[in-house]
């Protein structure tokens, strides 16, 4: 498992997310899909996780489809060394504000399967973003570890 602390990830993503503020947020004005802005996002996080690769939509464990209780899954960032089955560090579901709490509790579901230690993927930490459409652009985040919610923010 790699060596970097909770409180690393943390510090990182928060750097990301005020890149992704200051230089992107007319994509939450243009209101833009999701997948726009979760791209743009993975662009900040690669500056600041070095050493690791930052993904979308990566949809691959190994040379097989990733699946989850028998589900194909493809999350919206990962943080992760592509070489290796074993070395998940973040694994991150995006929304917009005004979502159905149906599909944000879905992605809490992937995220507490994604992270369970027992699980198939053991990615150490799990991220909910919820991005406000309107300014102030205000981010709200659920943090996952072991499967479980740790830290709403």
């Amino acid at each position: 498992m790699s060596p970097v602390s909770f409180e690393d990830v943390k510090r990182f993503v928060t750097a990301a997310l005020g890149d992704f503020e200051k230089y992107d947020h007319q994509l939450l004005e243009l209101c833009v899909d999701e997948r726009a802005a979760t791209h743009r996002l993975a662009c900040h996080l690669q500056k600041h996780f070095s050493g690791w690769n930052a993904d979308c939509e990566y949809n691959r464990k190994g040379r097989n489809p990733k699946e989850l209780d028998g589900v194909l899954v493809r999350p919206d960032i990962i943080i992760h060394k592509r070489d290796s089955n074993d070395d998940n560090l973040l694994c991150i579901e995006a929304k917009k504000s005004g979502e159905s709490i149906k599909k944000i509790n879905a992605d809490r579901k992937k995220l507490q399967g994604f992270t369970r230690s027992a699980g198939e993927y053991k990615y150490r930490f799990g991220l909910l973003i919820i991005l406000s459409l309107t300014a102030p652009y205000k981010i709200d985040c659920e943090w996952f570890e072991d499967g479980k919610s740790i830290e709403i923010c």
